[in-house]
Formats: structure tokens, C-alpha cells, sequence
């Protein structure tokens, strides 16, 4: 966990702190890793930054915050988008769950103690709404820690102001060579403002049965893929998206290395960030969730003492 230095926008509100909840998981000699910068950084260059045209097609992209345990800080968790209708906002389901004393995921906060904030261009607040609930197949214990499951829906208090978004595609077959990864970054100037970095898409690695580790695991490695887009902590959540047909095709969720790398460089089966590629199940939740209508068996209830409501947080803001 790192210290940000407030500075404008949603800082106004609170002290923040950083958080990425890292994800864990076992593949061959490989060791899980916050997500990555894998070659040259390119996240603070002029191509990095959304165009005018991007900005429009990407207006609905924003970050998750949750109260801090403990304190009266909020913590930076991830990057979430909206989907399907205004209200209706995907993400990767880790930033709710962490590793227990004994290796097991529980939930680490409360979505309801959560806001969502979309940001101007010059790192405003453009809208914030609190977070009605979350669903995820991480709230059923026997999916828990599964990567191939690890995507969480939000319903908002409200609808959001956004004049475009994003359709989601089910990449049949091989994934596109090159995929353009949409979220807020880390260690960059203006972290206020979304980045677009580009990488290669491969298939990701081969795995047998189950491989588990620290109570994660990957179920079905043909669900995921790895990419050389550059990413950091706050990017989970992210949405990987194929300008040549304008659709998203996939969640951010973490990275990979060779723990023997002294400086992580992107090697495809040996170091690299990867995502969750979008499937049947995960655009019936979206759906479910825009209707209002999701199973009350995937709500992500917290395991935590009750905090300070996130609305709360909207009032101290006032």
C-alpha cells in the first residue's frame, strides 16, 4: 500500500490512500505480481492520454473507492466502467476480497461503504455516486479466489450522466493481437485521468487441473490472456478494448513474473499482465444487474465490522 499525495479532484474529499488488491495464483514457476510495467513506460507520454474522441467513447470510465478499515482515509482500489445501462458498473471482483491469516479469501469490505467517481479532464469531479450492491461468483464460496471468475457488477445509487458505452464482445477463438487497455494508473502524473496502453494479446499459458496457491486459484486458463500492456497498481478492473471493432472484449485483473526476474520484462509465458475474456455468463450478470434482477446467491455481502456509510463520505464532500 503506498501514500498518495493529495492533489485536486476527489483528493478534496479525503485523504486517499492506494490499495490493489493483488491477485494470487499458481503457474508453473511463475509468482503473482501487482500489475506491471513491461518494457518501456509509456504511461505519462502524449499517446497515453484519452483523445477528444476517446474521452467521449470512454466517458463512463472511473474509479472504485471504498473507506479505509480502521481509519477515516479512503482507499484507492480499482478502475470500473460503466456497462450495459448508467447505473450498471463492471470491475474485478478482488478489489472487495483478500487473503485471510489462513489463505482463504474473505471479504475485506462492504461495496455499499463504496463510491464511484468519474473525473473531468483536468482531474475534477465530473459525478460520484455510492454503490447500491455488487454481485460476483467470488460471493459463493466454492468460486472464491477463482481468476477465471474474478469480475464483480455494481448497481449504483443512480444513473450517471454518460452520452456513450462501451458494447462487449465474446472474443471467439484466438484473442486480437493487439488490445488497448482503458484504466486509471498508478505512479503517473495526473492519476486522475485515465491512460490508454497498447499491447500484444497472447493466449495464455497452458495449465492442467486446478492450480491453486494462498487461496486463489485458475480454473480454466482459456478464460484469461496475457498481454504486454503496461499497468499498475489501480488499474484493476480495467477494460481491454479492440479499436478495430470498437467492442471491449475483456477485464483487467493482475500480473505474472518469474520471481528470478530482477526487472520485470514481457516474456508471454514467463512475465506478464493478463485479463478476464468476457463470456456468456458474465454478460447474462450484467444484464441481470442493468434489470435490477441479480441472484440475491451472488450479493457480495461483507465479513467486516460495519463502517461509516459511503454516503457519508458524499456529505463530507458537500
Amino acid at each position: 500500500m503506498a501514500s498518495s499525495i493529495p492533489t485536486g479532484g476527489a483528493r478534496r474529499i479525503l485523504r486517499r490512500l492506494s490499495l490493489l488488491a493483488c491477485l494470487t495464483a499458481q503457474l508453473l514457476a511463475l509468482a503473482p505480481a501487482a500489475a506491471m510495467v513491461l518494457g518501456t513506460d509509456e504511461r505519462d507520454s502524449a499517446s497515453a492520454f484519452l483523445t477528444a474522441d476517446d474521452e467521449s467513447r470512454f466517458e463512463g470510465v472511473g474509479r472504485i473507492e471504498c473507506l479505509q478499515p480502521g481509519t477515516r482515509g479512503v482507499s484507492l482500489h480499482a478502475t470500473g466502467w460503466i456497462v450495459g445501462t448508467a447505473d450498471t458498473v463492471m470491475t474485478a471482483a478482488h478489489t472487495f476480497f483478500k487473503p485471510d491469516a489462513n489463505g482463504e479469501r474473505t471479504i475485506a469490505r462492504d461495496p455499499g461503504n463504496c463510491i464511484f467517481i468519474l473525473f473531468n479532464r483536468d482531474q475534477s469531479i465530473r459525478e460520484i455516486a455510492t454503490v447500491r450492491y455488487a454481485v460476483s461468483p467470488w460471493a459463493e464460496t466454492r468460486f472464491r479466489g477463482d481468476s477465471a471468475r474474478d469480475f464483480a457488477v455494481l448497481k449504483l445509487s443512480r444513473a450517471m450522466k454518460v452520452s456513450s458505452i462501451p458494447s462487449v464482445a465474446i472474443a471467439a477463438g484466438t484473442m486480437k493481437p493487439v488490445v488497448e487497455l482503458v484504466a486509471f494508473q498508478s505512479g503517473v502524473s495526473q492519476d486522475q485521468r485515465a491512460r490508454i496502453t497498447q499491447g500484444e494479446a497472447r493466449r495464455f499459458p497452458a495449465l492442467g487441473a486446478d492450480h491453486e496457491i494462498d487461496g486463489s486459484r485458475i480454473s480454466n486458463g482459456s478464460r484469461l490472456f496475457s498481454t504486454s500492456a503496461n499497468s499498475s497498481p489501480g488499474s484493476s478492473g480495467g477494460l481491454y478494448y479492440d479499436r478495430s471493432t470498437g467492442a471491449v472484449l475483456g477485464v483487467h485483473l493482475g500480473g505474472m513474473c518469474d520471481p528470478s526476474a530482477r526487472t520485470p520484462a514481457y516474456d508471454p509465458t514467463r512475465c506478464f499482465n493478463y485479463g478476464l475474456r468476457f463470456d456468456r455468463a458474465m454478460l447474462d450478470t450484467i444484464d441481470s444487474v442493468a434489470r435490477d434482477a441479480a441472484s440475491s446467491g451472488q450479493l457480495i455481502a461483507s465479513d467486516q465490522p460495519a463502517l461509516l456509510p459511503a454516503s457519508v463520505v458524499l456529505a463530507m464532500a458537500g
